[in-house]
Parts: structure tokens; C-alpha cells; sequence
């Protein structure tokens, strides 16, 4: 089977919302289907949603290019592995809170965040608004086992839902 390849370039020529164009790209895999990546930056948060869903990530650079290759790594019917740790993603279900980050500056939204999820009891969720996708606090959620979904909205701003499981 033929892999999907993502130039990057051409996204964003095309005035394309990258993340929601990814995540199109994601969902539309077919079953061992391998995805391809081209780009000048390193996609840290396609990875952490690639290596949620199974795959494993492998990356080279040719000049200013990065290279991702985004290959199945695990066996049909089995759950993805989430991050690099093989914890099993739990269902992002639970009574939820609700946290808007928009107009803040970083770090405020990633310290409001963490902190917000520090005084909730486990088994519930915490849904954060934010002006983008936050790539940093994706990449922070899977070093340190949450399980989440993102949304990628109209205007570019993406919601959150975090299950704080422990």
C-alpha cells in the first residue's frame, strides 16, 4: 500500500489550517497505511497523536528539511500504545471543567492548566479553550501519561479534554 505524503509547503500555500489538515490526514489512514512528512520544523504534536495511535515515528533531515515517517507499529485490533512508554489510552469520559486560556501569554496557559488538574479529582475532565493548538503542553500531557483528545476549531483555536485518570 502506497503511503500518504504531506508536503507541508503546500498546506500552508493553500491558506490550509495545518493541525486540522493533519488530523483529516490522520483519520483517513487506511489500516497499515504508512504517512510521509515534509516539512522545516519537527511535527512534535502529530507525533504524539501518530504514536497514540500506534505508530511508530522515524525522522531524517535532508538539508532544511524533516523528514517523518509515521509507519504502523502495532498489530490490527489491538490498542494504540500511548507516547513511548506503552501505557494504554484511557476514554477521555468523565464530569468535566472547563478552562479558557485565550488571550493569555505563555506559559500562562500550560501553569493554569497543570494547575487546574492538580486540584481535580481523578476521573474527571478538564476541558481547556486555547487560542491554538499548545503544541508544548500536548508533548508535557504525554511525558507524563494523561490521556486526551484535541479539536482543531474554525478559528483556528483548539479545545482540549484531558482526563486526569490518577
Amino acid at each position: 500500500m502506497e503511503p500518504v505524503v504531506v508536503e507541508v509547503k503546500s498546506v500552508l500555500k493553500q491558506g490550509l489550517s495545518l493541525f486540522s489538515h493533519m488530523m483529516d490526514t490522520m483519520n483517513q489512514l487506511e489500516p497499515g497505511q504508512s504517512l510521509i512528512i515534509r516539512s522545516s520544523f519537527n511535527p512534535r504534536p502529530l507525533m504524539s497523536q501518530m504514536r497514540r495511535r500506534g505508530y511508530a515515528v522515524h525522522q531524517e533531515k535532508m538539508g532544511k528539511t524533516v523528514i517523518t515517517t509515521f509507519t504502523p507499529s502495532e498489530a490490527p485490533g489491538r490498542s494504540p500504545a500511548h507516547g513511548s512508554r506503552g501505557l494504554v489510552d484511557l476514554p477521555v469520559d468523565g464530569p468535566e471543567e472547563f478552562l479558557d486560556n485565550r488571550g493569555l501569554t505563555p506559559p500562562e496557559p500550560m501553569q493554569r492548566t497543570f494547575a487546574k488538574l492538580a486540584e481535580m479529582p481523578p476521573g474527571s475532565v478538564l476541558v481547556i479553550h486555547n487560542d491554538r493548538v499548545p503544541v508544548f503542553l500536548l508533548g508535557q500531557l504525554d511525558d507524563e501519561g494523561y490521556s486526551y483528545e484535541t479539536q482543531a476549531q474554525p478559528d483556528d483555536s483548539a479545545i482540549v479534554r484531558i482526563l486526569k485518570a490518577k
